[in-house]
């Protein structure tokens, strides 16, 4: 390893100690409602008789993550945030170790503009670890990893789920194989979770599914920014986030940009089984599509991305749209009379998303045509 390389990490991990200082402090200086909530299904899970208490809004492997804290000295509100800097840190740890220094220091920019207010009292990052890892052992073919991580990470938060189609085709194209035995055990690992949750608290086993579909539109997602560009909407409060309505038309603009969302996963999954995405870009566009066209956008879930983008060369729509989200949380929450200008706060962070994918998209398209008419050229 090089002295400039050294000095890279080095600036990486000072960077990342700066950035623990000021999630330790914003977790005690602005306490929010999520950590009590993770401290009371961590109480309720202890609470005789042990585990038949689960999480209503989270899958059942969240309660360990809701536990930890648990076992360190302090405050429950500070020893999360001190649980999930240490997952950042294993995260930060392992990436720069596989795709070097400069990797690090673009994801902790990232979380800096889009997540500081809310880091350290979301427990996303535990999600995007395992997220990030299956992705990571795709790419160097290890798929019975790459699977283990994923299903992980579904059971913590769900989302990783979007990558198997990902994985399966990645998969044929490099052994042409189709692993529906890799699909079928993974679904069959969230089954056998569900059945334990039914086993030990019957009228919960399937909570998180049930909080999930019966949410409205969250104020952050794309439905609720063209509901806002629509006309008339209304403001309410419910599941824990700020919701928006219209008459039904949230609704039907959500379940129109669904049916879009799926038209786009399967325009990526058929470029990608072409061999006109990589799987890098294939995980980034899937994952874009879902944070775009579901009905619940919650700021924190650009923790999620930011580990993805941090792989890929920077992307001005990229970047101003993560500091566009926290201008409108926690900022747009914080400051009086602000707190109107948050929805289309969303929907200019929304657009720029938006644009920034479709430029990826387009990008990739654009250098596939050119390799396809210099293999004619050459011809």
């Amino acid at each position: 390893m090089t002295i400039s390389s050294l000095n890279r990490r080095m600036t990486v991990w000072i960077s990342y100690a700066a950035f623990s200082v000021v999630q330790l402090w914003l977790s005690v200086s602005f306490p929010e409602s999520d950590v009590a909530e993770y401290r009371y299904y961590a109480a309720m899970a202890l609470r005789p008789p042990i585990f038949h208490h689960w999480p209503k809004e989270y899958p059942a492997l969240s309660q360990l993550v809701f536990l930890l804290p648990r076992l360190l000295p302090f405050s429950y509100r500070l020893d999360f945030a001190a649980v999930a800097l240490g997952a950042l840190g294993i995260l930060l740890a392992h990436g720069m170790n596989r795709h070097g220094p400069w990797w690090g220091l673009k994801l902790l920019g990232y979380l800096s503009l889009g997540t500081i207010g809310l880091f350290s009292e979301r427990y996303d990052i535990f999600a995007a670890l395992f997220g990030f890892l299956a992705i990571d052992q795709a790419v160097q073919r290890r798929w019975s990893w790459a699977w283990i991580f994923s299903v992980v990470g579904f059971l913590l938060k769900l989302f990783p789920a979007v990558f198997w189609p990902v994985f399966l085709i990645q998969e044929w194209r490099e052994t042409q194989r189709l692993r529906w035995d890799r699909l079928a055990l993974s679904l069959l690992t969230g089954l056998i979770m569900v059945g334990f949750q039914a086993a030990m608290a019957s009228h919960q086993a399937f909570t998180s599914y049930r909080y999930l579909l019966n949410r409205p539109v969250e104020i952050g997602s794309l439905a609720a920014s063209l509901t806002a560009l629509g006309g008339h909407f209304h403001l309410f409060y419910a599941f824990g986030s700020v919701d928006v309505r219209a008459q039904g038309l949230a609704h039907v603009i959500g379940d129109a940009l669904t049916a879009v969302g799926v038209i786009c996963w399967l325009s990526v999954f058929r470029a990608q089984w072409r061999g006109r995405l990589d799987l890098i870009d294939a995980a980034l566009l899937t994952l874009g599509i879902l944070l775009l066209t579901t009905k619940v956008f919650s700021a924190q879930y650009l923790i999620w991305l930011a580990p993805l983008l941090a792989l890929k060369r920077g992307n001005w729509f990229f970047i101003l749209a993560f500091i566009l989200t926290s201008f409108g949380y926690p900022v747009g929450y914080a400051i009086p009379g602000m707190f109107s200008w948050v929805i289309y706060i969303f929907t200019a962070r929304n657009l720029l998303l938006t644009a920034g994918f479709v430029l990826l998209a387009w990008s990739h398209e654009r250098m596939s045509s050119t390799a396809v008419f210099s293999r004619e050229l050459s011809r």
